[in-house]
């Protein structure tokens, strides 16, 4: 195991003298590798369903990982489609639907590919929803046979669509796709860049340089009803739902937390990280994990997420994305998918 406590010391310690940012050097929390999960391409995205890691692992395409094990179970670089085997391009986005065995993939700038995959050697390529200008989705399996997902495409706003599971036989073959049987787009005159659900009372969207956009819905599958939008200091690009609020990432303004009654009444934000060009915020308990591009990862302190407080950063390579395992944090960087543990 690799401790980076005084790498990530000798980093603040720089930045302090660089007049970036003063952290508290009593303070500091620390990170130590627990390990690299070597993928061959870049780690861009990760879904994580119970002990399985599925990797958007850029032109390398679909990797998933045993987390326990720390061991690769598969990789597909393409699939068939029509008797032709098609490579990945350069997966950005990836998203699992245990219940259903499915994966949903995005490429830059493309629309959303279904596969059937159910722990075996083989990738089932299914068809293509959403459109070719979807950004970020989330998805939830509403039943066997049936999931609804919700998408930022940055032409026409958010989409949201229920799918069902469709099969037909034709002269004797079998034709298996998933088709929408309800939902449509709600027009924002924002850019959707990042989106974020809990799949029961909220979806939060981020819209670029107009800032972020709660909605509120009855229940899954429910037509979403708009909250309020508020505007942030530099262009919110992704979002991360919390219990009582929203985090938005804002590029190279930083983070902003915004309390969910904030978005009807107040209409003021909480900015963090000024400094920062922040990529993702990823959030367990009192820890916040902002990605931050070339210079690696910071930590928060979001006890009190109105105030949050500066716990270091850490040069741990460059990073995309992260996601909490259970204690463990997961970094989508250029070396692979790491696994962090977090002392605080």
């Amino acid at each position: 195991m690799i401790d980076i406590r005084k790498l990530s010391f000798s980093f603040a310690i720089f930045m302090v003298f660089d007049g970036c940012i003063e952290p508290i050097t009593e303070s500091l929390w620390s990170i130590s590798v627990d390990s690299i999960l070597q993928t061959d391409g870049f780690a861009r995205d990760v879904a994580v369903a119970e002990n399985t890691a599925f990797i958007a692992a850029g032109q390398s395409g679909i990797q998933v990982w045993d987390l326990p094990s720390r061991s690769k179970s598969i990789g597909f670089t393409g699939y068939e489609e029509g008797g032709t085997f098609l490579e990945f391009n350069d997966l950005l986005l990836i998203g699992r639907d245990e219940t259903n065995k499915l994966i949903f993939v995005s490429e830059s700038n493309e629309d959303v590919k279904i596969f059937h995959y159910d722990g075996g050697d083989s990738l089932i390529y299914r068809n293509t929803i959403m459109s070719d200008r979807t950004k970020d989705f989330i998805s939830f399996a509403s039943s066997v046979d049936q999931f609804i997902m919700y998408s930022a495409d940055n032409d026409d706003g958010m989409k949201w669509h229920t799918y069902n599971l469709d099969t037909t036989n034709l002269f004797g073959i079998e034709f298996i796709a998933w088709t929408p049987i309800g939902g449509t787009e709600i027009y924002t005159p924002g850019k959707p860049m990042g989106i974020d659900s809990d799949g029961v009372n909220f979806i939060a969207l981020a819209v670029d340089q107009l800032g972020v956009e709660l909605y509120s819905i009855d229940a899954l599958g429910a037509a979403p009803v708009l909250n309020g939008r508020i505007d942030t200091e530099g262009n919110a690009e992704k979002v991360t739902l919390v219990e009582d609020g929203v985090f938005a990432a804002c590029d190279d303004a930083g983070a902003v937390y915004i309390p969910k009654e904030n978005f009807s009444d107040v209409y003021t934000t909480y900015r963090f990280a000024e400094d920062l060009t922040v990529d993702h915020v990823a959030v367990r308990g009192n820890i916040a994990a902002l990605t931050l591009g070339s210079k690696g990862i910071a930590l928060y302190d979001i006890s009190d997420p109105t105030m949050p407080e500066e716990r270091g950063i850490f040069p741990i390579g460059y990073s995309y994305k992260s996601q909490f395992w259970g204690e463990k944090l997961l970094v989508c960087t250029r070396e692979g998918l790491q696994i962090l543990a977090v002392e605080h």
